[in-house]
């Protein structure tokens, strides 16, 4: 019947507990709470997961497409590149070409020494030997 005390037989809080039924009751309702929280959190998780990996399979396409896109303008600036180191390469054989030859025409062209007073009487000495020389062609005296 119950615990002997000083006075009254002691028997518990059983009224205002409702004893082991009720919390096994308590338990259910609990683990039912606990069970609906982690599905509805899984299922929250899920979508999460999912809208994650829809975006990282978009970001994935677009910076491959980036990389593909890169690749091919290295590929056209390595080209251009050798295309151009060919040109200049060209381009200064001709200028080594052309300056070899104005060294080579340089000293005919440059003032040699002499004044233009000296250069105008050395023309027309060579003008009055050219007549000299066409009127012996031509059979006169020299006199």
């Amino acid at each position: 019947e119950g615990m002997q005390t000083f006075g009254d037989n002691y028997r518990g809080q059983q009224d205002e507990a409702g004893g082991v039924m009720a919390m096994l009751e308590v338990i259910l309702s609990d683990f039912a709470t606990l069970k609906g929280d982690t599905e509805s959190s899984e299922a929250l998780s899920a979508q999460s997961y999912s809208d994650f990996m829809a975006e990282s399979n978009k970001d994935k396409a677009v910076k491959s497409r980036k990389v593909d896109l890169s690749n091919m303008d290295k590929v056209a600036a390595e080209s251009k590149l050798r295309d151009d180191t060919t040109d200049l390469k060209f381009a200064q054989d001709k200028i080594l070409a052309a300056e070899r030859y104005y060294e080579k025409l340089k000293p005919q062209c440059l003032d040699q020494g002499m004044s233009f007073d000296d250069r105008t009487k050395a023309r027309a000495d060579e003008i009055q030997s050219l007549k000299e020389a066409l009127r012996i062609l031509e059979g006169e005296d020299i006199a």
